[in-house]
């Protein structure tokens, strides 16, 4: 298995393909043949909390394993700049030094950035203790990869994630709405906005999807979530804050799995 040339371009072959006989391989990936999580974090004996959230942006199922991946889930189920994203996406298999290493992607998104296409390839960790020497030689040799292919390699830490009190208190009171019904009707409403004049502030948002000012936020909040709100989400998100309206996205599969 050799080490990627800096120079060269690398892309996605499938195995068993065309494309694959007599290629020269820089990595090997393993993803799980229904484009969900390369492997579940279940039963006893981790060193951090773990679990599973649903996205109501990507419809997906998402496992995490400690703090900063759940903390990231959010983020990305927030961020109207996050077009789509899996966590646990796939198993790279390359080599470190004179070992074959594995790296599992925590979190794989896509994010649209002035226009152009970005994919993020995802290490959490909780903080920089976690991060020694042969951690950090992995991480090099993953960057590598992924910038070979185009992608940008990142290490994000708790801290990054969660940010100020203010970043932490909309995470709170935001995805707490992740899962509330959106009827059709409202639905029309926020689009005919979105059309007409996109740029307003949060009260005309809420006043606008409900008369009563708890059911107009909680239907606010659930279309942050859907990804159709941008907002500074380091600040506290209330009623004078600017917000802009954003069209329904036609996600198309930038990651090639």
């Amino acid at each position: 298995m050799p080490r990627p040339d800096p120079e060269q371009r690398l892309r996605l072959v499938r195995a068993g393909s065309a494309e694959a006989e007599g290629a020269r391989f820089a990595a090997k990936m393993f993803v799980a043949e229904d484009g969900g999580p390369i492997r579940t974090i279940v039963g006893d004996g981790h060193r951090h909390y773990t679990g599973e959230e649903h996205s109501q942006k990507t419809g997906r199922s998402n496992p995490y394993d400690g703090a900063t991946e759940h903390a990231l889930i959010i983020e990305s189920e927030l961020r109207s700049d996050v077009w789509t994203y899996r966590t646990q996406a796939f198993r790279l298999r390359l080599l470190v030094g004179v070992s074959v290493r594995e790296w599992i992607c925590d979190h794989l998104r896509h994010v649209r950035v002035d226009g152009v296409d970005v994919v993020e390839a995802i290490e959490c960790k909780p903080n920089l203790s976690f991060l020694d020497d042969d951690e950090r030689a992995v991480q090099t040799a993953v960057g590598a990869v992924m910038r070979g292919m185009g992608w940008r390699h990142r290490v994000l830490y708790l801290r990054d994630v969660e940010g100020s009190g203010e970043r932490q208190v909309n995470f709170g009171e935001i995805y707490a709405r992740q899962t509330r019904h959106v009827p059709e009707d409202v639905l029309d409403v926020f689009d005919r906005m979105c059309d007409e004049k996109p740029d307003v502030t949060f009260r005309d948002l809420r006043e606008a999807l409900h008369s009563d000012r708890v059911m107009g936020t909680s239907l606010a909040h659930a279309m942050i979530c859907r990804g159709r709100v941008q907002f500074d989400l380091d600040r506290y998100l209330f009623d004078p804050m600017p917000v802009r309206l954003v069209p329904a996205k036609i996600c198309t599969d930038v990651f090639g799995f």
